[in-house]
This record gives C-alpha cells, sequence and structure tokens, in this order.
C-alpha cells in the first residue's frame, strides 16, 4: 500500500517524536511570519526578521521531507520480495535469466 504524502505526514507526526516536534517548530515558524504579514510596512530591521524566520522555517521543512523521505526508501525497501531482480549498477533492473 501507498501512502500519501499526507497520509505519512499524519503518521509520522503521531509515531516520530522528532518529527512531531519538527511540525510543531514549523507551525510556529509560520504563525510568527503571519504576525509579520499582518503588518502593512513593515520596518527594515521586522523585513529582515521576516526572512530570518521564513528560512529557518524552510530548513525545518527540509528535515521534515528527510524524514519523509527516508521512511518512504525504507517502506519501498521492505516491500521488494526476495528473489526478484534488483537494480542493475546504472539503477535499471536486470532481467533474470
Amino acid at each position: 500500500m501507498n501512502e500519501t504524502e499526507a497520509q505519512l505526514f499524519a503518521r509520522l507526526k503521531e509515531e516520530d517524536p522528532e518529527f512531531r516536534r519538527l511540525a510543531e517548530k514549523h507551525r510556529e515558524f509560520d504563525r510568527k511570519i503571519m504576525e509579520f504579514d499582518r503588518i502593512y510596512y513593515l520596518t527594515s530591521d521586522q523585513e529582515r526578521k521576516r526572512k530570518e524566520l521564513q528560512k529557518t522555517k524552510l530548513k525545518i521543512k527540509d528535515e521534515m521531507y528527510a524524514i519523509m523521505r527516508r521512511h518512504t526508501q525504507a517502506q519501498n525497501a521492505s516491500v521488494i520480495p526476495s528473489g526478484s531482480p534488483g537494480p542493475s549498477q546504472d539503477g535499471g533492473y536486470q532481467r533474470k535469466g
């Protein structure tokens, strides 16, 4: 069974404490950015702070996707039946026989 990205996200939030911590921090940074977005004109300090928040939020998102990718790869590796042809040197699949 292949999980959708949203299903995997929800499952990892429940099962993986590190993923849950990152998701909470991501949401927290999103709220802080939205506070700046409510301000009509940002001062240069506010604009700098907003950009810092965006960069940090993006780094957190990258970490979350890395966890999701590792989890998906581990799932896919466990799905390949034994005895089936494995990947060849060039990344394709070799024929048996």
